[in-house]
C-alpha cells in the first residue's frame, strides 16, 4: 500500500476555479433569492412578450368567464378566498423582499389591466 503513487491533478485558474468552497446562503437569503428569480422578467424578447402577453390574457379569460357563466355561489366564494391569500401573500412578498417591489408591481397591474379587459 506504501508503494502506490498518488495522482496530483492541476486545473488552471483561468476557468475561476476555487479550492475554498463558497460561504452557504442563510434559509432567508435563499427564500428571498428564490423569489427574486422567480419574480423577475425574462431576458430574451420572446419570453418577455410572452410572459406580459399572458398576464394580461389568462386574467382576462377568467374575468370573462366569471361574468358570463352561471357559477354556483359556493365556487364563486371559494375563488375570492383564494384571491384574498393571493393578495395577502403579494403584500407579503413586497414587504419581505424589496428587490421584486417594481416588478411585483407590474404584474399585479398587468394582471388588473386583464380582469379590467375580461369584464
Amino acid at each position: 500500500m506504501a508503494d502506490e503513487q498518488k495522482i496530483i491533478v492541476e486545473v488552471p485558474s483561468d476557468r475561476g476555479y476555487s479550492p475554498v468552497p463558497s460561504p452557504q446562503l442563510s434559509k432567508l437569503e435563499e427564500f428571498k433569492k428564490g423569489w427574486v428569480n422567480a419574480i423577475a422578467l425574462p431576458d430574451n424578447l420572446p419570453d418577455l412578450a410572452y410572459t406580459l402577453a399572458s398576464s394580461v390574457a389568462i386574467p382576462a379569460l377568467l374575468s370573462s368567464c366569471w361574468v358570463s357563466i352561471p357559477i354556483p355561489w359556493f365556487i364563486r366564494l371559494g375563488v375570492l378566498g383564494i384571491l384574498a391569500i393571493a393578495g395577502i401573500v403579494a403584500l407579503f412578498l413586497r414587504q419581505a423582499v424589496p428587490e421584486v417591489k417594481d416588478v411585483l408591481l407590474l404584474r399585479v397591474g398587468l394582471v388588473a389591466v386583464g380582469v379590467l379587459l375580461g369584464i
